[in-house]
């Protein structure tokens, strides 16, 4: 069988990002463990920001610039020459784009697709996206959520051909040590985007910081929001005990041995970097937010 598997990883964008890291595990995953022909290919950008096994066949196209309608230009015409040179038996991928203009085109129409909606399926899309997926849907031969509240949002023809596959957590029982002995670091993970409501954050932490003077806060990722976060820092006078960390790949290092991970979300999936917190033994709080993923990992404790 021909596997394909569409993304997009874009350097510019969330190329760090669960969706990206689940992605390309999920390609390696199958590139080692089955007699399949596996394809990667991100038809905007060409990150590679996490391991990618050479058993996998990987080609990312450049990143796709300009105004909205280049874009989506550019993104058919990458993802339709992509799936006519490969000739696959399944097309698999977490963003509708790519399957969106699959299945536009008649004479793909013997292949499989297969959609995993990775974030809330209300508050994620735009009326376009949400168009778009209202018709790839209809197409795909199988839809994979993550929760069962992000599951119930659509309707019943669609439930039928769906599965809820929770995330895995890419951390091996031995990989580390779970720590007794803490740092007075709380850190967060995330792309500074609105979504991941790290303004929210920043100002509960200037409530705080006179009753834990011994205390920062470490916030990872990249994003628009930046200058902004950064001035609301600044406002507070902060500078010494909140910072602007970046974006890492090895970012599991550098939040082990903290106090506290905070996931303040406005909306989620099965997020991964609180996954991966919990399993370093990190205390974690999160907001309980639409579409019910933190809500189904953690047990609250008064």
């Amino acid at each position: 069988m021909r596997i394909l598997i569409l993304a997009c990883l874009n350097n510019e964008g969330n190329a760090l990002g669960g969706a990206e890291k689940t992605i390309i595990n999920l390609a390696n995953w199958l590139a080692i463990n089955s007699n399949n022909v596996v394809k990667l290919v991100s038809v905007d950008g060409n990150a590679k920001p996490y391991y990618i096994d050479e058993r996998v066949n990987y080609y990312g196209y450049k990143s796709v610039n300009g105004s909205k309608i280049k874009k989506h230009l550019k993104l058919f015409t990458n993802t339709k020459d992509t799936i006519k040179s490969f000739q696959p038996n399944v097309v698999i991928s977490f963003w509708i784009q790519p399957i969106f203009y699959a299945t536009l085109i008649r004479k793909f129409k013997k292949i499989r697709f297969i959609f995993s909606e990775r974030n809330d399926p209300n508050l994620e899309y735009g009326k376009v996206s949400k168009m778009m997926r209202k018709i790839a849907l209809k197409k795909v031969s199988g839809i994979v959520f993550q929760t069962q509240e992000a599951m119930n949002y659509f309707e019943d023809y669609i439930k039928e051909k769906s599965i809820i596959i929770q995330n895995p957590v890419y951390i091996k029982y031995n990989d580390y040590i779970l720590n007794t002995k803490t740092d007075n670091r709380i850190v967060t993970v995330g792309r500074l985007y609105e979504q991941k409501n790290q303004k929210l954050l920043i100002e509960a932490f200037n409530k705080i910081k006179s009753d834990f003077p011994e205390t920062t806060l470490e916030i990872y990722g990249k994003g628009i929001l930046k200058d902004e976060l950064q001035d609301l820092i600044d406002k507070y006078n902060l500078t010494n005990r909140v910072k602007l960390m970046g974006a890492y790949s090895d970012v599991i290092d550098r939040i082990y041995g903290a106090k506290c991970f905070v996931l303040p979300s406005l909306y989620e999936g099965m997020p991964n970097a609180l996954m991966e917190a919990m399993c370093l033994g990190i205390t974690v709080i999160s907001s309980d937010c639409p579409c019910g993923g933190p809500k189904d990992l953690i047990q609250s404790r008064n």
